[in-house]
């Protein structure tokens, strides 16, 4: 545990070093300002559980890649692959660290624009799990990077699956097309936020959909992200 805080201190130090508060809180900023833009305040559940989700889309994949590639360019990997810190324990700060800054950034985000109408259990988990999933995906997308172009086309065709669920979830698409989009992790995202937003809207089915996948996404992207560091640590170390 002790190594875990160490590690938690030294990420906290680079994010603000990165100027990543600063850029958290201009794209936070945004969010906010647009709410207040818009003709209908406050803004229906699904409008604002989507603008909630963009945090987490934001923060947690893009900002997560640009500093691991600070990292990989000073040889951090290098230097973790000789040193007697485990690499699960690197994962995990990064995880907890970003995740933390995300989920901060999208409460927010609702206070801002649900102003007080909310869930707060189902909004603590739904941000939770969320912002962690976003998290994990970015380090999972960053891990491969050989160079901040080739993290850009990652993110850029991962995004772009992201967003695709928004069809579904403003019913632009239903039926087959909609069940098929609920396999990509932002639907489980999206659903969840509003569960939290708006319960009645959301059915008991859908709610415990969006917990348990977003869930195994987590498990399932926490195993990929280390996998994917201990092939980079050994490639940096040889």
């Amino acid at each position: 545990m002790s190594t875990l805080v160490a590690l938690l201190r030294n990420d906290l130090r680079l994010q603000a070093r990165s100027y990543l508060y600063p850029a958290t809180a201009v794209s936070t900023g945004m969010i906010c300002a647009l709410i207040q833009l818009l003709p209908t305040r406050p803004p229906s559940s699904k409008i604002l559980a989507f603008l909630v989700f963009m945090d987490p889309a934001t923060i947690g994949l893009a900002f997560v890649g640009v500093m691991i590639l600070v990292e990989k360019s000073q040889g951090t990997l290098h230097a973790l692959g000789v040193t007697p810190v485990r690499t699960r324990w690197y994962v995990a700060s990064k995880a907890t660290s970003l995740t933390l800054l995300t989920f901060a950034a999208s409460l927010i985000v609702v206070l801002v624009g649900a102003r007080g109408g909310f869930d707060l259990a189902r909004l603590l988990a739904g941000l939770t799990l969320s912002s962690a999933v976003a998290v994990l995906l970015g380090i999972v997308c960053v891990t491969g990077a050989r160079s901040l172009n080739h993290l850009v086309m990652r993110l850029l065709w991962v995004t772009t699956l992201l967003y695709l669920p928004l069809l579904a979830h403003f019913g632009v698409v239903r039926g087959v097309a909609a069940g098929l989009l609920a396999l990509v992790p932002s639907m489980a995202m999206l659903l969840a936020l509003e569960a939290a937003l708006a319960p009645d809207a959301i059915s008991p089915v859908e709610q415990a959909y969006a917990v348990c996948y977003l869930g195994l996404c987590a498990g399932i992207l926490w195993t990929w992200a280390m996998r994917g560091f201990e092939r980079a640590v050994l490639t940096e170390g040889r």
